[in-house]
Parts: C-alpha cells; sequence; structure tokens
C-alpha cells in the first residue's frame, strides 16, 4: 500500500494518505495509464515487483525461509478476550479467554475477518451465522462465537469455536419436539423471598 501510494501520488499527498481504496489501487494497476503518468507499464511493473519483494521478505521474517510452510493461519488468529482478563491471575485468564484461534478469511472474503495489522488479530468478523428455512423450521443451522454458556465452567462455554472458526453449523430447532429431544440440562430458576 505504501509503495502504491507513493508511486502515483505527491509525498505530501501519500503522506496525508491513510491507505488507498483498495478497488482503486486494482483499477490503477490494472489500467496505468490512469495514475501513473508517463512510461506507465514501466512504473506499474516496477511497483508490482517491489512490492512483491518486499511481502516475500516480510514473511521470510515472519514464518521462516521455507515459503511452502507459510500459512495465513499461523498469522492471523481470534481471540474472545474476557472483559476481566487484564486484572485476573495467568490461570483464570487462561480460563475465561478463548483463543488465541488461527483464523482465515480477509476484508474481502464471505467470511469477512478484518485483522489488525500491527499483529494480525482478528478485529472484526461474523460472530453469529444463521441459516434459516422457513419451510422447515427445525432444519435451520447456526454458530455462534466462542459457545452457548457465559458460565466458564461449563463445556459450552467455548465449545462452539472450533465450529464457527471451521464454518459448521449446530441444528437450530425451532419446535417443542424437537427442542426436548435435544435438551440435555434443564436449569429452574425460582425467586426467593424478599428480605427485609
Amino acid at each position: 500500500m505504501r509503495d502504491f501510494k507513493n508511486a502515483v501520488l505527491s509525498q505530501s499527498a501519500a503522506d496525508a494518505m491513510d491507505a488507498p481504496d483498495p478497488a482503486v489501487m486494482l483499477d490503477a494497476l490494472e489500467h496505468p495509464e490512469t495514475r501513473f503518468g508517463r512510461n506507465v507499464a514501466a512504473k506499474r511493473n516496477r511497483l508490482l515487483l517491489t512490492s512483491l519483494r518486499s511481502a516475500y521478505e516480510e514473511m521470510e521474517e515472519l514464518q521462516g525461509p521455507d515459503a511452502k510452510q507459510w500459512n495465513w493461519g499461523k498469522l492471523q488468529y481470534n481471540l474472545s478476550e474476557h472483559p476481566f482478563a487484564a486484572i485476573v491471575d495467568d490461570a483464570t485468564r487462561a480460563k475465561i479467554n478463548v483463543g488465541p484461534i488461527e483464523k482465515n478469511g480477509s476484508a474481502y472474503v464471505l467470511n469477512v475477518s478484518g485483522y489488525r495489522a500491527s499483529d494480525f488479530r482478528q478485529m472484526s468478523g461474523p460472530s453469529v451465522r444463521v441459516v434459516v428455512d422457513v419451510g422447515n423450521w427445525d432444519s435451520s443451522k447456526a454458530v455462534n462465537h466462542p459457545g452457548q454458556s457465559g458460565d466458564p465452567d461449563s463445556p459450552h462455554y467455548r465449545d462452539l469455536a472450533p465450529m464457527w472458526r471451521n464454518g459448521q453449523y449446530f441444528p437450530l430447532l425451532y419446535s417443542r419436539k424437537a427442542v426436548e429431544n435435544a435438551t440435555e440440562k434443564r436449569i429452574k430458576l425460582v425467586p426467593g423471598r424478599a428480605q427485609p
């Protein structure tokens, strides 16, 4: 991105711009005559080779010299950090946080996964996905991250995280019979007497 800005903008404009719009950048690379001034093909090709070299060198620093071992999921990760994580001890933090989990995707795919450039931590994306079959409600499916319980001692606190990561779903049951057949535990809340 930095190389592209410097190739098509003045230094002051490049310094003022945070990041170019990917659509504008791709269009300029496909149609260099729109942005690169004179010697358009040579400038565009030099930019591509320079960017590729920089990216390759950065990947060698991040994941080693063997390109066959490089893996996006080893860089990008998801961490569901509990609000109390900063004030508890390490053992409790490990119990209440979910992750880090290797994460695939980017901002430009169906399973959107925006990440922080400084450390590749996922910062945006879907936490819940639902597919509803209005013709047969019990055939609906869903997943939410990281689980279906807010209790870190529950087996359902983080059990959906691997499914969420892999694009899998659980049955989102609707009818009373289907829900009762799948019920594994009931929690009954009974109001106490008011204290004087």
